[in-house]
């Protein structure tokens, strides 16, 4: 529950937090913060300057913050399942090392030493 509301209300925080934060945190605040300086301005009359508030602005600032919401729960929902789960899954590709294999930092090691 925690994890939902912070993604809704903070998606930058949420994905920062809960997701892949290096990654995606940086477009997620871009879209988020695009919402709110959208739904602000439409509140003091939006681009057109009409009286009271324009609602074109703060439709487009409720359909930014949305898409920062649902990019920060796909985040965090892709990190918690594999869902490719086959050959183009990224856990496939990696290489665990035989046992007999040498370190090969050995070599560093030794340079050092000796």
């Amino acid at each position: 529950m925690n994890k939902m509301l912070t993604s809704v209300i903070i998606p930058p925080m949420g994905a920062c937090r809960y997701g892949c934060g290096t990654s995606c945190a940086a477009p997620i605040s871009v879209f988020w913060l695009a919402g709110v300086v959208a739904i602000i301005y439409s509140l003091f009359g939006g681009p057109t300057g009409a009286e009271g508030v324009d609602f074109y602005t703060l439709a487009l600032g409720v359909v930014m913050w949305f898409i920062a919401s649902m990019w920060t729960l796909l985040t965090m929902s892709g990190l918690e399942e594999d869902r490719c789960k086959g050959i183009f899954s990224p856990l496939n590709n990696k290489v665990s090392p035989l046992v007999d294999e040498t370190d090969p930092m050995d070599e560093v090691r030794k340079a050092k030493q000796g």
